[in-house]
Parts: C-alpha cells; structure tokens; sequence
C-alpha cells in the first residue's frame, strides 16, 4: 500500500490542554504505519453544539503520511485516547483529547463509527486548522478548504482565537 495523505483534528478541553495535544502528537508519530508531516496551529475554541458550561477547547489539525487502511488509522487513534485519560465517550461530554480522522486521502465512507470525509469537517475550527496546512485541500464532494474558510462569517470565526505553535504554548 502506499502512503495516503490523512487529516486529524485534534482537541482538548480537560486538564492541561496544550500537554495533551502534545502528547497525542507525539503518540501519532510513533505509530509503525504513519508518520506526522505537519501540526497546524493551535486555537482555542468555543464549545459548540452543547450545553452551556462547558471549557473552551485547544484544537489543531496534523497531516499524516499513512500506510494503514482509514479503519486501522481509526483504531489507533482511539487507543491514543484512551492511553491519554478519555474515559467518557460522546461527542457532547469534555474530554482530555479527542482525534478525529477528518480526511482520509480521496476516500468516501459511510461505516459504522467512521464516515469519511468526517462529518464535523466543515466546522470553523477545522477548516481553519485544515487551512493552515493546506489552503487548497480538496474535501471530497465538499470542496477546497481555503474557500470554504473564506466562506465563514465573523460570528463563526469570532470564536476561534489562534494561540501560536504548539511548541511554543
């Protein structure tokens, strides 16, 4: 198999945010079947789609060099979560880090527990991120991301504040 260019979102919004992500990078690159070719910027975000209260989040985006199928891929970033302390699953609970496959090269999927492109894809945070890395990334059946960014309003971006490099927060 050759390497397929994957995108990850990655997020925090329990504990010290920022070591997280560190460390679910760090896991990402240690995998036998990828290898991290870029990390975005990270942005804190507000929560959106869920009850008032909860903590903003640190997101960013890493692109991946990966030689496993996007199930495989899936599957490893689940035990990056776990080994990290995310205990509740749900996409409304706070978490210590959540990775979410994004894009998977060209690949279209509607599988049990994976859909491809990800559903979440065109929110602000992610095409932000995405754009950092690639501006003119093509979401299948979506389109370019830097458009697509382009395309937001202020009241979307208003919640996404960039922070700097991950190294450097």
């Amino acid at each position: 198999m050759s390497a397929i260019r994957a995108f990850l979102s990655l997020g925090s919004n329990l504990g010290d945010r920022a070591g997280y992500l560190r460390a679910a990078v760090a896991a990402l690159g240690r995998s036998d079947f990828s290898c991290v070719s870029r990390v975005s910027a990270v942005y804190e975000t507000e929560p959106v789609e869920v009850e008032a209260g909860h903590p903003d989040y640190l997101n960013c985006a890493v692109e991946l060099s990966c030689e496993a199928g996007a199930v495989e891929l899936l599957r490893y970033c689940q035990g990056v979560e776990a080994a990290l302390g995310r205990s509740e699953k749900g996409e409304k609970a706070p978490r210590t880090v959540d990775v979410d496959v994004l894009l998977y090269g060209k690949e279209r999927a509607d599988i049990p527990g994976l859909g491809l492109p990800h559903r979440g894809v065109t929110r602000a945070f992610n095409l932000v991120t995405l754009a950092d890395l690639d501006p003119r990334l093509y979401i299948p059946g979506v389109g370019v991301v830097g458009g697509l960014r382009d395309g937001l309003d202020e009241r979307e971006l208003a919640g996404v504040r960039r922070l700097g490099r991950l190294d450097e927060i």
